[in-house]
């Protein structure tokens, strides 16, 4: 594995805009084959937003659906499955949670942040929540204004 491959930080609660929609499915789209890295939290993050029915804006899938959206995903040549954590990873994560405040998003994010760090690989997401996770290589992508 080299150190540009990228691990999505799936925040699919934006799934319904469609703006945002197109930012996403355009980075997908520029994205080579077996660099984006997924794992199961991403997994449960994707399952649970698609049949949510606030984060899917009234229209949440069903769990066999989801469940088919993520095969669809998982399969792409893009995508690849992290197993397991690195070694650094549980220090890292623990330092990155130590003397902070409490967030809604503190325990995911910096596992998912640690988890980037750990395999020095790049985070991708829309969420500007991970700019404090000092030293994460971040790629943010951004909503256009409309």
């Amino acid at each position: 594995m080299c150190a540009d491959n990228q691990i999505m930080g799936l925040r699919l609660d934006f799934i319904a805009y469609r703006t945002v929609t197109e930012v996403a499915k355009a980075w997908w789209d520029e994205q080579p084959d077996a660099t984006v890295g997924t794992c199961l939290l991403t997994r449960l993050a994707v399952l649970r937003l698609l049949t949510n029915r606030v984060a899917m804006n009234g229209a949440p899938v069903t769990p066999d659906d989801a469940l088919k959206a993520w095969s669809k995903l998982s399969g792409d040549p893009r995508s690849f499955h992290i197993d397991a954590e690195p070694a650094g990873h549980e220090p890292r994560f623990v330092s990155l949670v130590s003397s902070r405040e409490p967030t809604p998003n503190l325990w995911t994010d910096a596992w998912l942040a640690a988890l980037a760090m750990s395999l020095d690989y790049e985070m991708t997401t829309f969420d500007r929540g991970f700019e404090s996770f000092r030293n994460l290589k971040l790629r943010l992508l951004e909503i256009p204004d409309r």
